[in-house]
């Protein structure tokens, strides 16, 4: 299944990455995965962890009989200061003789070490509806800052070019105050380096949809395989201008400025009209599986679930262990298939079951 081909950039996971690995086999699969970090000493301990992984894959090689030199291609990392400064919460490293894929991952991931003839996904399945966490945009024409929101208190998440104001997105047009305005920017760097066509009121929309576009970018790649929701608080005007030029659906909406709130106003107004949804998804998922458990499409048997997914029967996949062989498998055939694949806690699992569940396309 595997293609030839070489990426050692790092980038954020995206959505059809899962499809590629899954897809991907050989005599040598490596997966490395770990937690990182975006600032503190902390950061200055993770080039040392991922050499501990390193060498505990390099010993995985060679008692397994399987060539180690294939590891040499990212070896040089543990000693690349820039790579380490541009982190996020975790980090995912997969190699064949072939490919090499070094993902960023916006959430944390417990250290793995895994070498085998496919590659160990299952760790990077997002949650089913992450119960009570889920991301706050508070967005207005002047400035935009994303928060991650517990249930009970707001954190602001950084990203490459959040939180920011409008003009630090999108330079003035006069060269005066765009010489002005970049050099107050740390290192002079923007992504801004806008431009738009039009003069009066066809400049400010072109701005706009500029800034709205490069907002909406950023919340893209945080958010992305989270599992949780998107609650953005702006006036109706901007919330649908955001809708229109990102692409983006909020899964609720605070409609108001944000600059009128505090913290603690914020998180009650996002609280208040995210909870319903949260309820909702858990209430439709035990409801559906229930109904496909009764119609013998759905079941909790560990066994069963195995059978199916190498089959291509399953439509919707929950596991809970995601640390076991087997759940792995399981992981890999449903991808491989166009089945789609949740992770939840144990007291929201679906049916008896303690590892699986799973929703099949027939009976």
């Amino acid at each position: 299944m595997s293609t030839a081909t070489t990426e050692s950039t790092l980038r954020n996971l995206h959505r059809d990455d899962l499809s590629r690995l899954a897809n991907t086999d050989g005599t040598e699969c490596v997966s490395l995965l770990m937690r990182t970090h975006r600032k503190g000493r902390e950061t200055q301990q993770d080039p040392i962890r991922f050499g501990n992984l390193l060498n505990q894959a390099n010993e995985q090689l060679k008692s397994a009989g399987r060539d180690a030199s294939i590891l040499q291609r990212i070896e040089s990392l543990q000693h690349d200061t820039e790579f380490w400064r541009h982190q996020g919460d975790g980090l995912a490293i997969f190699v064949t003789k072939d490919q090499c894929h070094l993902l960023r991952l916006n959430r944390h991931v417990d250290e793995t070490v895994h070498v085998g003839d496919s590659f160990f996904l299952s760790p990077l399945v997002c949650e089913h509806n992450a119960q009570h966490h889920y991301f706050v945009l508070a967005l207005s024409w002047d400035e935009s800052t994303l928060h991650h929101s517990d249930g009970d208190a707001l954190s602001v998440v950084e990203t490459q070019w959040l939180p920011a104001k409008f003009d630090e997105l999108v330079l003035p047009r006069d060269p005066e105050e765009a010489l002005q305005n970049t050099s107050h920017r740390v290192g002079g760097n923007s992504v801004g380096m806008f431009h738009g066509q039009g003069e009066g009121e066809d400049k400010i929309e072109a701005d706009r949809n500029q800034y709205l576009s490069i907002v909406g970018d950023e919340v893209s790649a945080a958010i992305y395989n989270t599992g949780k929701s998107l609650v953005i608080a702006a006036t109706s005007e901007v919330a649908g201008h955001f809708a229109a030029a990102s692409g983006i659906e909020a899964d609720a909406h605070v409609d108001g400025s944000p600059s009128t709130m505090n913290n603690q106003e914020l998180q009650d107004s996002a609280h208040q009209v995210i909870a319903p949804k949260l309820g909702e998804d858990q209430a439709e998922l035990m409801e559906r599986f229930g109904t496909a458990q009764a119609n013998s499409q759905g079941s909790s048997d560990t066994s069963e679930i195995i059978e199916a997914a190498k089959q291509g029967k399953i439509d919707t996949l929950f596991i809970c262990n995601v640390s076991c062989e087997q759940t792995n498998l399981a992981v890999l055939e449903t991808i491989r298939t166009g089945g789609n694949v949740y992770r939840c806690d144990a007291d929201n699992m679906p049916g008896a079951g303690d590892k699986f569940a799973a929703i099949f396309r027939y009976h």
